[in-house]
């Protein structure tokens, strides 16, 4: 009884598991995460190739049907998604070594790129501060975002600085006229 339970916990374990994929950045299979995600980023767009080993042996009627079809006037396609006969460009280990120093490049340079951005954004986020600060009714409908002025973008973080901002305001004088 027992060989027959993990015979069928076997098989349930088999049926369920993720059939084995890979990604494609352009003409070649992605080197690594990296580059598909900077691919993506460049291009917003990914293709996923899912790796059957099985060869499909069936014939398939339909596609025969279609081929033996002797009438000019009458053209049915019948394509899919997986059968596209795109070759796959196998990239040579130079080829890797070239792509991945390429990445750590350009990822050093996007965050060097992010930084300067973050840094602009907090100096400009600042300015608007200080200039609300001294207009008491002032109505300003610009929406600042917390995150882009703390350092961590944190429920604690955030907590902390509107409560110093609280108490760092006064009042606001009620009787003065706009």
């Amino acid at each position: 009884m027992n060989k027959i339970l993990i015979f069928l916990l076997m098989i349930v374990l088999y049926g369920c598991s993720k059939p084995k994929t890979v990604l494609i950045c352009g003409d070649h299979i992605c080197i690594n995460k990296d580059e598909a995600n900077q691919y993506f980023e460049e291009h917003l767009s990914l293709e996923v190739k899912i790796l059957d080993g099985r060869q499909k042996k069936e014939i398939d009627l339909i596609e025969l049907n279609l081929n033996s079809t002797t009438e000019e006037n009458k053209k049915i396609t019948l394509f899919k998604k997986k059968d596209t006969n795109e070759k796959i460009k196998v990239l040579t280990n130079d080829e890797i070594k070239n792509k991945k120093n390429e990445l750590k490049r350009k990822k050093k340079k996007s965050k060097k790129e992010k930084k300067v951005k973050k840094d602009l954004k907090k100096e400009k986020n600042i300015k608007n501060i200080l200039l609300d600060k001294k207009t008491v009714n002032k109505s300003n409908n610009q929406i600042v975002d917390i995150c882009t002025i703390l350092e961590k973008c944190s429920i604690e973080e955030i907590s902390n600085f509107l409560l110093k901002q609280g108490k760092e305001k006064n009042f606001p004088d009620i009787t003065s006229k706009e």
